[in-house]
């Protein structure tokens, strides 16, 4: 993977690891009883680390994990559209309005178009639009065949996509 976006996932991690979900008991100094005391759970103080979240100490929407989640649905949707026959390259704005991801920023578009699309394996980029990169790029019966035989020929193991429409024939 890029290290850029495995450091992006180590700071999201730490900034995760310290908003703590659970507050830590304290420790009664009652030296007398045997009993166990529940602790009473504060409402503000619960209350109030909810709205600390929203109010800027980690907003969900500027996270990484908000980003690669909808590179993730960006992928997953180009790979759809693929599988079912969709072949030309959609714009940004055109993949954002399809995928209902109109509420991104300014900063998540130009991530997603300068690196996160970009350096994706699975994403062919062709002039400022993006389509689905398959494995093999194959468009007839006749480049499946060739390609089943060169895999044949040289002893190369070959897997198909279960949802790969594939027509099978006497050869």
């Amino acid at each position: 993977m890029d290290p850029a976006l495995l450091r992006e996932r180590e700071l999201f991690k730490k900034r995760a690891l310290s908003n703590p979900a659970v507050e830590k008991r304290q420790a009664t100094s009652d030296s007398g009883s045997h009993k166990k005391k529940k602790p009473k759970v504060d409402k503000e103080s619960s209350s109030g680390s909810k709205h600390n979240s929203s109010n800027g100490n980690f907003n969900i929407k500027t996270s990484s994990g908000y980003k690669f989640g909808c590179l993730a649905k960006i992928v997953n949707y180009m790979k759809t559209r693929h599988q079912n026959g969709d072949t030309h390259c959609l714009t940004l704005e055109e993949i954002l309005d399809e995928t209902k991801l109109l509420d991104i920023s300014m900063k998540q578009k130009q991530w997603l178009m300068t690196e996160a699309l970009v350096n994706n394996p699975k994403i062919d980029v062709r002039d400022g639009t993006y389509g689905f990169k398959p494995k093999y790029n194959l468009k007839d019966k006749k480049a499946l065949l060739r390609l089943l035989d060169k895999h044949d020929q040289l002893d190369l193991p070959f897997s198909v996509s279960y949802n790969c429409k594939i027509y099978f024939c006497r050869l």
